[in-house]
């Protein structure tokens, strides 16, 4: 992990004007580039097929209340791994997919191929002032992001927090799958691209903006080089 900081490090120097979102999607290209098998992103998944991998998560968000008439958001929607069952079962243009680049934008159009994208026409973006306020005009039902926060920088999380919620609307609920730490403290980072965040700090950046965080299920997150033990699972985000 030392070392993996230390190429970000060299990296930010040589981009002082870039994020740690620019240097990640940097990253995912090389893998792709070397055709390595990823966890989440492209066809070649590590666990499972493209077609059906993200079919559990997306039962889990029509158990959570999402349906067919819905304005959805796929925060950090990848290669459109979960997207796929999402854009099948919403109606047109009412699935919005963000990323951070759009190469991996492009590859998921790709993966879900020319006749789902003709027929349902969803909207893909990459995350800008410009996408967020241009998605924020239609105020989705729902979004959701799964696997995303954990690769959140620090520095980055209040972006983060004000985006999802600026893009649902008042009766709306954002669903956040990823791990944090039950205390306040300084965000662990627990491999060369990878944080837990405190959720108490996530709580506070969230009423900042007018929300409340649920708890939706959770288990434990063994860190054992760390010592410690953090949380995994999902929570809700809403307006109040």
């Amino acid at each position: 992990m030392e070392r993996k900081r230390q190429q970000f490090e060299a990296w930010q120097k040589r981009n002082p004007s870039k994020q740690f979102k620019d240097y990640f999607a940097e990253k995912v290209k090389e893998q792709f580039a070397n055709g390595k098998p990823h966890l989440t992103l492209g066809r070649n998944l590590r666990g499972g097929e493209f077609s059906t991998s993200g079919e559990n998560f997306f039962k889990q968000l029509q158990r959570y209340g999402l349906k067919s008439g819905d304005t959805c958001i796929d925060y950090g929607c990848g290669t459109l791994r979960i997207g796929l069952h999402v854009i099948r079962f919403l109606q047109p243009s009412a699935y919005w997919g963000f990323e951070i680049d759009d190469f991996l934008l492009k590859e998921g159009r790709k993966l879900i191929g020319e006749k789902l994208w003709k027929e349902k026409r969803p909207n893909l973006r990459v995350i800008s002032p410009g996408s967020v306020a241009e998605a924020s005009s239609c105020k989705a039902d729902m979004l959701f992001s799964h696997a995303v926060m954990f690769h959140v920088h620090p520095a980055e999380l209040v972006e983060y927090v004000n985006n999802v919620m600026s893009l649902i609307k008042p009766s709306g609920q954002a669903i956040i799958v990823g791990p944090w730490m039950d205390k306040m403290g300084d965000a662990l980072q627990f491999s060369g691209q990878s944080w837990t965040h405190a959720l108490p700090l996530l709580t506070e950046f969230v009423k900042r903006k007018n929300g409340r965080v649920e708890i939706l299920n959770e288990k434990d997150y063994p860190l054992e080089a760390f010592g410690q033990t953090a949380k995994i699972g999902t929570l809700r985000v809403t307006l109040v």
